[in-house]
């Protein structure tokens, strides 16, 4: 019963999408109809600036630190990493939202900062590392996204069913971004054409 509750408590957390509320807010526009058309902190930073974005990243990290953070308190990591895949749910599917919404990086970010703070800053210098050399930004949060799972697999006590979890959040994460890899190839083609 617990479980199923913060399941629902996770979903329902993903599904306030900061990128919506605050550009809706600000411009009365929606950033799903801009420029990459995403719900995320990457777009309101090319709509709105760096401030924006900045608020934006913050609110969606806290948010997702902060679901974990009190479900530890009644779970144990292998379901807390269960809850991990409700929140990316929620985020990209969110019922406040018409059901259409976000990639999860921040999400994930927030989630493991609360759970191993170690691999969320090694993350990070990934996410640059992977901007810098591939030049898009969903590279770097491949790469974010990669050593992340790393440190949410070797969590004591994740277990099957918690590793299990995370190369399900980790899927999901990437098939977020399927858009960005066909962008990709078809910029590819076009210059070897």
């Amino acid at each position: 019963m617990i479980f199923s509750l913060f399941c629902l408590i996770a979903y329902v957390a993903g599904s306030l999408n900061f990128s919506i509320i605050v550009l809706k807010l600000k411009t009365k526009t929606d950033p799903r109809t801009l420029f990459s058309k995403n719900a995320g902190a990457t777009n309101i930073y090319r709509i709105l600036g760096e401030k924006w974005a900045a608020l934006v990243l913050v609110c969606d990290v806290g948010k997702a630190w902060i679901v974990p953070a009190v479900a530890s308190l009644f779970l144990p990591i292998s379901s807390l990493l269960w809850i991990f895949f409700f929140l990316l749910l929620g985020n990209r599917f969110p019922c406040f939202h018409g059901f259409k919404g976000g990639k999860g990086v921040a999400h994930a970010i927030g989630f493991s900062l609360f759970l191993t703070p170690f691999y969320t800053g090694i993350s990070l210098v990934g996410w640059c590392a992977g901007y810098l050399i591939f030049r898009h930004a969903f590279a770097g949060s491949i790469v974010l996204a990669a050593v992340l799972g790393l440190g949410l697999i070797r969590m004591p006590g994740a277990g099957i069913s918690g590793r299990l979890a995370v190369v399900l959040c980790l899927m999901f994460i990437v098939l977020n971004h399927r858009q960005n890899f066909a962008a990709l190839e078809y910029r590819k083609h076009r210059t070897d054409a």
